[in-house]
């Protein structure tokens, strides 16, 4: 380590060291939970100062380094070429809110001389202009803040129910960066996330692992949709006065979650591993590709068992067939069941048709009824629904006798329940309200397609207790060209 890095961290604790010796008279006089508070939060701050202050020492020493400086310098951009955009002085904001200046940092971009086509005008950026600090690229630090910085932007903002939450909430850690800022790094960042993954379930599509998190393994997979209203611009009219808007349209939107997760032979959920949630604004072909993306790549053509979970609606049943395909596991293996509680509701519904009936023979009519649905004998079930249908309650009633018809082998509960296969579909429904209701649905509440894409990313990731996974991922990803052994994998466990 060289001398000058050590006189500096040296001179950081000293610092730290007579900052507390200062409070210490203070301190000593506490007697009460108040003055207890002041001085955990008065000693973190003091702490949070000096990580900076090491952080920071470290980053110039190795912003500095010039043999780590031709090492990126060397690699930066991997195959495409780039040529030297000299050396510029950048500022980057650490973990704990201070900022550092790192001085004579080298710039590429990409070299596009020779190539055909138009010239860029002078003034005018473009691709030909735009470049990036291999060096910093190497690090992790994009948007002028350091991986750690921007992974906590996005926990904060992603966790809380508006980026003014999110905000407050870093500011009691002295991290505010503004609002114009802070929603742009966490923006940029679930993009770039977006990206990265849609890039790496299209290539497991392609290829099959030789083994995976599922071999052997009995997984249950579910999907439902929740709401949320999209933000649709005119483009054209007059902008409002107050706010410098032209007005929009915020039609309903279906967002598809997925979750995926392991269970014994027990039917109980294996707590050793974490579920698996991921969510996009796509149509039902896109949600069922990015289900056999994450399939195919963690191994599921190796799986015991494949256990569908969903409500009746038909675009999820058309797939299952094509779904166990794709992942190329033995049809023999996958098992379909519709939701117990999506079945028994469409009773009640039906239960409901007949006005003049007392609660006590409604409830005797659906006791029947359930018992019918449990044990799988679904054509008595139909017969005993049509009975209700007579007079003007007919159409009300039969309408709904196709949906236990064509999902009479998914309503096998008895069977299900002696084989240990999970009946209800809760998980998802808990997903849904979680990641979506609870952030992306509030009232006033209005997304682009594009932020709202990354918002889902975030919140599923976050939700499954997989966000840091997916930090650390995104951020290698970033930079391939300086890929090392290590590199992380997303969804490893």
């Amino acid at each position: 380590m060289p001398k000058d890095l050590l006189s500096q961290v040296d001179a950081k604790m000293s610092e730290f060291s007579e900052a507390v010796k200062q409070e210490l008279p203070k301190w000593e006089g506490v007697r009460d939970g108040v003055g207890m508070r002041s001085l955990e939060t008065d000693l973190a701050a003091l702490a949070r100062k000096l990580a900076d202050g090491i952080a920071g020492a470290m980053l110039q020493s190795l912003a500095g380094s010039s043999s780590l400086q031709a090492e990126t310098r060397a690699s930066a951009g991997g195959p495409e070429k780039v040529r030297s955009g000299g050396k510029r002085n950048v500022h980057v904001r650490l973990l704990g809110g201070s900022v550092v200046r790192l001085e004579h940092v080298p710039y590429v971009k990409a070299d596009r001389r020779g190539r055909p086509g138009r010239r860029r005008g002078t003034g005018r950026r473009g691709k030909a202009g735009a470049g990036f600090y291999p060096l910093l690229a190497a690090l992790g630090i994009a948007w002028g803040v350091t991986p750690a910085l921007a992974g906590e932007i996005c926990r904060q903002v992603a966790d809380s129910d508006s980026v003014r939450a999110g905000r407050q909430a870093l500011d009691r850690r002295g991290i505010d960066l503004g609002h114009k800022q802070t929603l742009r790094i966490v923006n940029q960042f679930s993009q770039r996330a977006v990206a990265q993954r849609n890039a790496l379930l299209e290539n497991a599509t392609a290829t099959l692992p030789q083994s995976g998190l599922l071999k052997g393994q009995r997984v249950v997979i579910t999907t439902d949709g929740g709401r949320l209203r999209e933000r649709l611009a005119h483009g054209r009219g007059r902008r409002r006065s107050a706010t410098g808007h032209r007005r929009y349209d915020a039609p309903w939107r279906e967002p598809k979650l997925i979750v995926l997760y392991i269970i014994d032979d027990k039917g109980k959920v294996l707590r050793k591993t974490r579920p698996i949630y991921d969510g996009t604004l796509g149509s039902c072909d896109d949600t069922f590709a990015m289900l056999m993306g994450y399939l195919r790549m963690l191994g599921a053509h190796e799986a015991k068992q494949l256990l569908l979970l969903g409500d009746g609606a038909k675009w999820i049943w058309a797939r299952g067939a094509e779904l166990a395909a794709g992942v190329g596991l033995d049809a023999s293996k996958l098992v379909e069941v519709v939701d117990w509680c999506h079945a028994v509701s469409v009773l009640h519904t039906i239960a409901d048709v007949p006005r003049q009936w007392t609660p006590m023979t409604r409830d005797s009519w659906i006791r029947r009824a359930k018992n019918l649905l449990h044990a799988g004998r679904v054509d008595n079930l139909v017969a005993h629904i049509q009975t209700l249908a007579v007079g003007r309650n007919a159409p009300l009633v039969t309408k709904h006798c196709d949906y236990f018809l064509r999902n009479a082998a998914r309503m096998q509960y008895a069977s299900f329940v002696k084989a240990h296969v999970p009946i209800g579909s809760g998980a998802v429904e808990s997903a849904v309200r979680r990641v979506v209701n609870m952030r992306m649905k509030s009232n006033g509440m209005f997304w682009l397609e594009v932020n709202a894409e990354g918002m889902l990313l975030l919140r599923s990731y976050l939700k499954a207790g997989r966000f840091d996974d997916l930090v650390d991922w995104s951020i290698a990803r970033a930079a391939t060209w300086w890929a090392t052994a290590s590199a992380p994998q997303l969804c490893a466990a």
